[in-house]
């Protein structure tokens, strides 16, 4: 190879070698500015969920313990029903956002306060289907596979009511570690 073409390929190899080092400084801000954008964004995803879910939290009563459970033994502010349909709202509203978050604690604390409140609502609505159950019963209406109740599930519904109290208040703990991240997030 001659002397004058080597020197061409490595003035050649230097200007790309410059012109990529550039172009890598100048999109490195840019990058900067989406990473900002999505961080930013994320923090507003996560603000109208927690948001959401605290609507929920206004709906129930939370108990610092279990004998002013026993106390009061409202499980509510609101009918079973009511809280049902909020929650099938929230749930619509909190459900795509989560799905936008990056996987994080916060976002592991929001699922985990949205499926307390879910969880809490099947067993509430145990509880309502029992109450709703005729008093008087017709022969009628009586067949071979009827389901008897036994005294266990009598120990299980009576327990009911505590399990519900008990997913409101994992609910408000686990909504409440979600606010404090945020918290720490913004600051």
């Amino acid at each position: 190879m001659r002397p004058s073409s080597l020197a061409l390929l490595i003035l050649l190899f230097a200007a790309s070698v410059s012109a990529h080092g550039q172009s890598i400084a100048r999109a490195k801000p840019f990058r900067n500015a989406i990473s900002q954008t999505e961080t930013g964004n994320d923090q507003m995803l996560a603000a109208r969920a927690i948001s959401a879910l605290k609507r929920l939290g206004r709906d129930v009563l939370v108990y610092r313990s279990l004998g002013d459970f026993a106390e009061n033994g409202k499980l509510a502010r609101v009918s079973c029903e009511a809280f049902k349909n909020d929650l099938r709202a929230v749930t619509a509203e909190v459900e795509p956002l989560l799905a936008r978050l990056p996987q994080s604690r916060l976002r592991i604390e929001m699922r985990n306060a949205l499926d307390s409140y879910r969880d809490g609502a099947f067993w509430w609505q145990k509880i309502d289907q029992q109450m709703d159950q005729p008093r008087v019963v017709h022969v009628s209406a009586l067949a071979f596979s009827e389901h008897t109740s036994t005294l266990s599930d009598a120990a299980l519904l009576a327990n009911v009511p505590y399990t519900v109290a008990i997913h409101w208040r994992q609910a408000e703990k686990y909504l409440k570690r979600a606010e404090g991240m945020m918290n720490g997030l913004q600051r």
